[in-house]
């Protein structure tokens, strides 16, 4: 069988090939579209696929980032993980050039089929990404909580320092997600321009807490750019100070009450936690009525020549 394997990249003009291999393995996990599954491979970097006998069996896409090249989008048919071990290797031989001192890293489904392609090439586990969602009609009620004394929840169109809500944003990630600042954003600086622009321009809404004035977090949210009933939550930051005053749910309850007023069904949003146990914003939006939809494993190295 695997002297009759073919690997072909995979490009806009014949993503069709894994359309359905992709589709199949996230299906009640992601919700895959082919006009999806095509910006994505138009926009990275590699895209590699494994036939046989013209059939996909395995397929995964790789990104560019400042920090880190980042192999996702893994998808393997039952019984061919080789086939993965294969494509992983190929992907990591080719882009090896590239890395220059960047980390290769491999967003994992956490599925057992998945899982030992990344540590069979060295990779070790780093971190989870939780995928969390809210079916909103079915968790109004955990949010119906005041407002703490001296805590004002605006919506950031209406405050206008968009600077100072930028920097509490990133100051209440840098506890968990300091990794996600160096590595996919480059750095604070360019950090703090990417979150700027994204509180400043359409889609995003975004709302911010004040206490007597000063900005100590921030909380935002856009529809989804391909699936007209849910809106993707950017999560809840909070200045390390101001964490579990009851502030942080009410900032996150101001987001939810905007998106049911847009009448959205579902929210998502993508957070960290570490390998064992959960980081405070995932417990946060677990107990607003959310449950954890997928999960997926952060595999990462530095290459060796």
């Amino acid at each position: 069988m695997r002297d009759k394997i073919r690997l072909v990249e995979v490009h806009a003009g014949n993503v069709g090939i894994v359309f359905g291999l992709v589709r199949r393995i996230y299906r009640g996990f992601e919700d895959v579209t082919l006009d999806g599954l095509r910006a994505m491979v138009s926009t990275g970097l590699l895209s590699m696929a494994v036939l046989s006998e013209g059939k996909p069996i395995a397929f995964a896409s790789s990104n560019s980032l400042p920090g880190a090249i980042e192999v996702r989008s893994l998808a393997v048919d039952l019984g061919y993980g080789w086939a993965l071990d294969t494509l992983l290797q190929t992907i990591a031989s080719r882009l090896k050039p590239l890395l220059s001192g960047r980390l290769f890293r491999v967003v994992d489904l956490g599925l057992p089929s998945i899982v030992s392609a990344p540590f069979n090439l060295g990779l070790k586990p780093r971190r989870r990404i939780l995928k969390i969602k809210w079916i909103l009609d079915q968790s109004p009620a955990k949010c119906l909580e005041r407002i703490p004394e001296g805590v004002v929840i605006v919506k950031v169109s209406d405050y206008g320092d968009l600077e100072e809500v930028a920097k509490a944003y990133l100051e209440g990630l840098s506890t968990h997600w300091r990794w996600w600042i160096d590595s996919d954003m480059g750095g604070y600086e360019d950090a703090l321009r990417e979150v700027r622009g994204w509180i400043e321009g359409d889609p995003y809404r975004w709302y911010t807490a004040l206490v007597v004035d000063t900005v100590v977090g921030a909380a935002g949210y856009m529809p989804h750019p391909r699936l007209a009933h849910i809106a993707w939550l950017a999560g809840v930051a909070m200045k390390p100070g101001y964490r579990l005053q009851g502030i942080g749910r009410a900032l996150l309850c101001s987001v939810l009450d905007s998106v049911r007023g847009e009448n959205f069904r579902e929210a998502v949003v993508y957070t960290f936690s570490p390998i064992i146990g959960l980081a405070p914003g995932a417990t946060l939006y677990l107990k607003t009525g959310a449950s954890i939809q997928a999960e997926y494993i952060h595999f990462e190295s530095t290459l060796k020549s």
